[in-house]
């Protein structure tokens, strides 16, 4: 899988049309690909999107095997463009941590806001046969406002459906985002959180939806049941496609073999990634964060196998994005969004629900990741209580700003 989330970043780096890819009679002309055309500065972008990428790649292989999780899924373009919102609402050493983090320069937001909203606009236009759409939300405690200027950036450059509820009915709410999850990615991922809490200062929320069909469609009669050799060396069955004589864009070097698939009218693909005997897919996803783009340009007619399989994942990402560079927004005493609010907040919690469903017609893909933003306080309703004080108390006499105790006693009616 680490694979197809690579192979996807690294056509949107490259400008050279997709070769091998079979016309289809049924478009009369109406559906070419035409490449994303960059500036050489929005190539600056892309690249810098893609070496998050690659690096993202890699550490979510690693924690899968030390989690012993032999199979994952995740979109990098998703975490991408939350991590932009979120940047909007950061300031100070704040800000630059995610901006690095997401490879960027110290005060690059702008160039993180041109690179989100190039993706948001281009993606979907790229293959009228490929269903693809983003979608961002930020949903907010109805107690707070959000920033005029943080509101604008987020409308303007993501395009951002702004939501307030009332964080109290902590059921109610959570359904609200959960209703949009699932209207966002087609009923893939109908479900990312149980309840929200009151003490939440909003939820940011992105969900990529993607449903290509194969431009070399596999022939349902040819799937079997074949062998399928696991990184343990144990043997198992799966239902493997099959396609025989068609030619791919295909090159191999000594770590992997590598095939591309083409989706539609090839603006979008899946390459896969086959490690070659006594080599694994951990060496391989350690090769991306190195270089992330793998985009093979030979030709070769293949014997083509491949599993027909779905995947469904759930990760947080809090202490990955915290290896990364980005570890001021998840620390209470350093975390600065003040440009989203007036209140002090962290990010409470990173997390991503993706899934991926592969036949013989083509893929079916989304992710969902939504980003938790608690706040230090937030004003609740006075409630009335009963404070007699007809038993023995203790008091202090403190200093506001910090704390300091001047005088201590207690108090026991003598």
């Amino acid at each position: 899988m680490a694979a197809f989330i690579a192979a996807f970043f690294s056509l949107l780096g490259s400008c050279s049309p997709l070769e091998n890819v079979p016309e289809d009679p049924e478009d009369n002309g109406e559906n070419p690909y035409t490449p994303i055309s960059l500036t050489t500065k929005q190539t600056g972008f892309v690249q810098a999107g893609n070496a998050f990428a690659g690096r993202f790649i890699d550490m979510i292989d690693e924690n899968a095997g030390k989690n012993n999780q032999d199979e994952w899924i995740v979109s990098p373009l998703s975490l991408q463009i939350a991590l932009g919102m979120l940047l909007n609402g950061a300031q100070g050493e704040t800000a630059t941590e995610i901006c690095q983090t997401l490879g960027y320069g110290e005060g690059e937001t702008a160039e993180v806001n041109a690179w989100c909203k190039l993706m948001l606009e281009q993606l979907p236009k790229l293959d009228k046969k490929t269903d693809l759409s983003l979608a961002d939300a930020i949903f907010y405690n109805k107690k707070i406002t959000l920033k005029g200027p943080y509101r604008d950036v987020v409308e303007s450059n993501y395009k951002a459906s702004l939501e307030a509820l009332d964080f109290s009915q902590t059921k109610a709410a959570a359904d609200v985002i959960n209703a949009w999850c699932d209207k966002q990615t087609k009923g893939l991922i109908p479900h990312v959180i149980d309840e929200v809490s009151p003490s939440m200062l909003a939820y940011l929320v992105n969900a990529l939806y993607f449903k290509g069909k194969w431009a070399n469609p596999f022939a349902k009669s040819a799937t079997n049941d074949e062998t399928f050799t696991d990184e343990s060396g144990k043997k198992g069955k799966v239902k493997m496609m099959k396609l025989d004589g068609k030619e791919f864009n295909y090159d191999e070097n000594d770590l992997w073999q590598a095939i591309r698939l083409p989706y539609g009218n090839g603006a979008f693909s899946m390459t896969v990634l086959l490690p070659k005997k006594g080599h694994t897919v951990r060496e391989i996803t350690a090769a991306l964060a190195k270089n992330p783009y793998v985009v093979p340009y030979g030709k070769a007619k293949a014997d083509l196998w491949l599993p027909a399989f779905e995947t469904k994942y759930n990760i947080g990402l809090n202490n990955i994005l915290n290896d990364m560079g980005m570890q001021r927004a998840f620390d209470p005493r350093f975390a600065d969004f003040l440009a989203m609010s007036d209140y002090d907040s962290f990010v409470s919690f990173v997390q991503q629900d993706a899934v991926i469903k592969v036949n013989e017609e083509g893929s079916e893909a989304a992710a969902v990741t939504i980003i938790g933003m608690e706040a230090t306080y937030i004003p609740q309703q006075p409630q009335k209580v009963v404070f007699h004080a007809d038993h023995p108390f203790l008091y202090l006499i403190t200093e506001s700003s910090t704390g300091t105790i001047l005088f201590a006693g207690k108090y026991a009616g003598k």
